[in-house]
């Protein structure tokens, strides 16, 4: 590629540095006080941010000598898995000069129409890679990228969600377009551990088939969308009794409301795949339904009966498309 100057595109769907920081001597992983989820390195601002809440706190990572862990004071905390930081700075090195490396996330266009620029700056560059998240994926048309890469596609196939292979195959589709779009003809590696997988080969050999017909008996047999209809209640509140008693009652309320109704299912109270986020416990209930349902009715109904107070929201999310 650089000796053609060429450009390509790099997809990593995580930014940051690293993943996560973990301590090496008691396996301890700085989590957000406020969410349930592990905070992720950016090493230019030596900073562990929390990706749900958007707070930040100062650290840096083994080697530094100022590094401890906040568990047993270790200076071993170091930082694991790759993000687009880390992407950036390796291609920095191992590419020649002359070779413009541009990162596209959410970090690097905070500000007013950096979006806009760093697709100029690509655009006019003589020989550039763009590194970036899912953002990348869509709606880039640039004749002159030959090369599209995919560092761990696996990443969103293992989420909790039914609708992963589909998110990893839309993607993967998506930005494979990147590449070959002028006269030149265009060349996507996709780097995964799980090769087998319908949504990967699908890809791999442009055979929608290959992901859709595994994909619909899956779900025809669970009884999921587009072979029925799902609802996400989701209930939050900072008190965690009130938000597991006000779970569990809705869920009642909607098993008594739809008892003896061929093709409904309740599925729950648990805990949501966020179980808390911004100081606020999660809990959500899924119902299924047939097509044909009146499923918003149902909920409805069963939400007034639960009434308000002790400050636990709702949110009645029919034809659920995230089940975060």
């Amino acid at each position: 590629m650089a000796q053609r100057r060429e450009k390509a595109v790099l997809l990593l769907n995580r930014r940051g540095f690293a993943n996560f920081l973990m301590c090496r001597e008691c396996g301890c992983v700085p989590e957000c006080p406020h969410c349930s989820t592990a905070l992720t390195y950016h090493e230019r601002t030596h900073s562990l941010m929390c990706h749900s809440c958007g707070r930040s706190w100062p650290v840096r990572a083994f080697p530094d000598p100022s590094t401890r862990c906040p568990n047993c004071g270790s200076r071993y905390l170091a930082a694991f898995g790759v993000g687009t930081q880390r992407v950036e700075d390796e291609l920095r090195m191992l590419l020649p000069d002359d070779v413009e490396v541009i990162r596209m996330d959410a970090d690097a266009t905070r500000t007013k129409g950096a979006h806009q620029r760093l697709l100029e700056r690509f655009d006019a560059a003589e020989c550039a890679v763009l590194v970036g998240t899912q953002m990348i994926a869509k709606g880039l048309d640039f004749p002159d990228v030959t090369l599209v890469g995919v560092i761990n596609a696996d990443t969103m196939l293992k989420l909790p969600d039914f609708r992963a292979a589909e998110r990893t195959y839309d993607l993967l589709e998506q930005v494979s377009g990147r590449a070959g779009r002028g006269d030149r003809t265009g060349e996507v590696i996709v780097q995964t551990y799980w090769a087998t997988h319908p949504a990967i080969r699908a890809v791999v050999h442009h055979e929608r088939d290959t992901f859709l017909v595994p994909e619909l008996d899956e779900r025809s047999d669970a009884g999921y969308p587009p072979f029925g209809r799902l609802a996400n209640v989701v209930v939050w509140g900072k008190n965690a009794s009130a938000v597991s008693d006000a779970s569990a009652r809705m869920a009642a309320y909607v098993r008594e409301e739809v008892e003896g109704r061929p093709g409904w299912e309740v599925l729950g109270p648990a805990d949501c795949a966020k179980a808390r986020v911004k100081d606020n416990v999660r809990r959500h209930v899924m119902v299924k339904a047939p097509v044909d349902a009146d499923l918003g009715d149902v909920l409805s109904s069963c939400a007034a009966r639960l009434g308000g107070g002790m400050g636990i929201n709702m949110a009645l999310d029919i034809d659920a498309y995230d089940m975060a």
